[in-house]
This record gives C-alpha cells, sequence and structure tokens, in this order.
C-alpha cells in the first residue's frame, strides 16, 4: 500500500500496465528447455521517453501444479529465469541479477523504478532455464510459463523531474 501514496494516482498523472508475457519449452530427451528464439528479446511494453515507470507487482506461475515445477528443477544454474532489459541497451537491466522463477508467485510485491530518456525504446523480457520432466508432466509438451506485471507510468513532469533530481528522491518516492 504504501506505494500508492507516493506515486501520483490520477488518470492525468500515470497510467497502470498489466504487461503479460507467455512462455514456451518444447519436450527434448526428459527436458523442457525455454532457451528458444521465441522466448528471448520478446517486448514486454514500449516506453515513452522521459516517464518514470514503477513495477509495483509481479507473478509468474506455469501449466502444472507448483509441486511439479519444483520437484523438476534442474541445477541452480540452470533455474528458470528472466530478464528484463532496454532494447536499445541489452547491458541496461532493470535487476542486477536475472530473476529466477524456482517457485510461483503471486502478487510479488516490488519496488523498481525506472525511466528511459530515448524516443522509441521497448523494455524487453528474456526467459530461460530448464526443467526437468517429473512423473506429474508425463504428456506435457510444450511446457508453458507465465509472468505478469503491474507498472505504474507516471506521467506528470513536475513529479518526473522532481524524483530525477536527487535531493528530492525521498520525499517522493523510493
Amino acid at each position: 500500500m504504501a506505494i500508492i501514496e507516493r506515486i501520483p494516482t490520477s488518470p492525468q498523472s500515470s497510467r497502470v500496465r498489466y504487461p503479460v508475457r507467455r512462455f514456451s519449452a518444447p519436450f527434448v530427451a526428459g527436458q523442457y528447455d525455454f532457451a528458444q528464439p521465441g522466448n528471448i528479446d520478446v517486448i514486454l511494453m514500449p516506453l515513452e521517453a522521459n516517464s518514470i515507470y514503477c513495477m509495483e507487482r509481479i507473478n509468474f506461475f506455469a501449466n502444472v501444479a507448483e509441486a511439479a515445477w519444483l520437484e523438476g528443477m534442474d541445477t541452480q544454474a540452470n533455474f528458470p529465469a528472466f530478464r528484463l532489459h532496454y532494447q536499445n541497451d541489452s547491458a541496461a537491466s532493470i535487476y542486477p541479477e536475472p530473476v529466477q522463477c524456482v517457485n510461483y508467485l503471486d502478487n510479488g510485491e516490488q519496488l523498481v523504478f525506472f525511466y528511459t530518456t530515448r524516443e522509441g525504446e521497448n523494455l524487453l523480457i528474456s526467459f530461460s532455464g530448464i526443467v526437468n520432466q517429473v512423473a506429474a508432466m508425463v504428456g506435457i509438451d510444450p511446457l508453458l510459463a507465465e509472468t505478469n506485471f503491474t507498472i505504474y507510468q507516471i506521467i506528470d513532469d513536475a513529479w518526473n523531474r522532481a524524483f530525477i533530481e536527487a535531493r528530492n528522491v525521498r520525499p517522493i518516492g523510493s
């Protein structure tokens, strides 16, 4: 609830986005491998230059029971994970490390602010990782995983300027 008190919530000052992406892993040799071309650098949402965005919630689940998902985890190096980054600067990731999707998330709270000064920028998502097939997954092909987010776009110019000025960051948001 605290985030709602800190960012402007009027329709004239902010917009809420709910981008959803589904990722597919075919079954091959006892495993589901999400490192497929259709799961890499997928547009999550277009970004408007000079708007501040606040990621407030994340949801993650797959088309199998969570217990089967957990049982099918391969090794820590291969845990399913997603990465959020800018299209025009793939080195600029929203999170410092990929977000591992070991268990399901239902309205996992976040507080991540980001913005771009570039026109025509997109926020991309890449999903990878390996899940071993367990008995509960027999007959499932492909394995599907889905992420969805609640992202606020703050379009109030005065709020955005104040947020960017370091001396004013603390009172209004982070």
